[in-house]
């Protein structure tokens, strides 16, 4: 049954009464109420029968083990047991962030992760009572990530375990050319990049760090071995040089307002600069990251320099063109 924050604090000092065993009745409630509302300046003052209602709640819902003792004129527990379980109690904002989050989650996580966040958010949900989140707004928010590719949920979680409890893992990795190797590693990272999983971890067999996809990941096991954190790695992901491909210094394009339109959205490099003539200065960037998005302009934008990337680029387009 969803509960209100005054009542979860109402329950929070009736249990902590119950475990001292100072035997509460609804008089001694009452003035204890009083007396912190008026002293603590929490919203927490009620009457005898909120309290009773109360002392139902825990019975009945928290399956408290409430006795009354006609001797001592009060309550106690039958045993000592049980403890109580309070609701989160969350304000407006945190209960939006909750709701943003699992919307994400279901979008960009791979089950059973996805389900497991959606379930502790409708829990939180349902504590808090929340009237602002109506039914048709929840269902309306909408995160479209674009995610495609499929990431084994075995692998995936193991993955996610290990980077959690900082485990290595033994893992078989297909590369590009579908060639399995087997590696140790320390998943010091996970990252959702470019719509799909990436963990950058320190590679055992290089002796450095290494980004692994996890979509290339065959098979993983989580060893008993513990790794430190390593900041240097954490911090080195950052959009302009995650995946390590080669970078080429010093770019400048021509583009139109429609490319320009679209770097601004989707910067090349979190560093380049967009002049007013059009003139696009890129400090670094790889061909895996350039070439695409010049074939994708259709023209729109056009590379200027270095003149070296420029013919590399045409004879791409040449082959291209050959090919069809």
């Amino acid at each position: 049954m969803p509960v209100c924050k005054s009542q979860v604090r109402r329950l929070m000092r009736i249990a902590a009464l119950l475990k001292e065993n100072r035997y509460p009745n609804a008089v001694t409630l009452m003035e204890e109420f009083r007396r912190i509302e008026l002293v603590e300046k929490i919203p927490i003052e009620c009457c005898k029968k909120t309290i009773l209602r109360d002392l139902q709640v825990l019975k009945k819902e928290y399956n408290c083990p409430l006795a009354f003792d006609r001797g001592q004129n009060g309550y106690y527990l039958k045993h000592h047991g049980w403890d109580f379980i309070a609701p989160a109690l969350l304000d407006e904002n945190e209960m939006i962030a909750s709701v943003i989050g699992a919307r994400v989650a279901e979008d960009i996580f791979p089950e059973p992760q996805k389900s497991r966040v959606r379930k502790a958010v409708d829990v939180l949900l349902n504590g808090n009572n929340p009237d602002f989140l109506d039914t048709a707004n929840v269902k309306s928010l909408s995160i479209l990530s674009g995610l495609y590719a499929a990431i084994d949920p075995v692998i995936f979680m193991t993955l996610f375990q290990a980077w959690q409890t900082r485990h290595c893992v033994k893992i078989a990795y297909a590369d590009y050319k579908g060639e399995i190797s087997e590696r140790i590693i320390e998943p010091q990272t996970l990252v959702f990049f470019n719509n799909s999983w990436y963990t950058k971890a320190f590679c055992c067999k290089r002796s450095k760090p290494r980004t692994f996809a996890l979509l290339r990941i065959r098979k993983a096991e989580m060893l008993s071995t513990h790794f430190e954190p390593d900041p240097a790695i954490i911090n080195s992901i950052t959009p302009d040089d995650f995946l390590g491909f080669e970078k080429i210094r010093k770019i400048k394009l021509q583009a139109s307002l429609h490319a320009l339109a679209r770097l601004e959205a989707a910067p090349l490099h979190s560093k380049q600069k967009i002049k007013k003539d059009g003139i696009v200065e890129i400090p670094a960037v790889a061909r895996e990251v350039l070439f695409p998005f010049l074939l994708s302009q259709q023209g729109d934008a056009v590379l200027l320099e270095p003149a070296e990337l420029r013919e590399e680029f045409k004879q791409t387009l040449q082959n291209m063109l050959a090919a069809y």
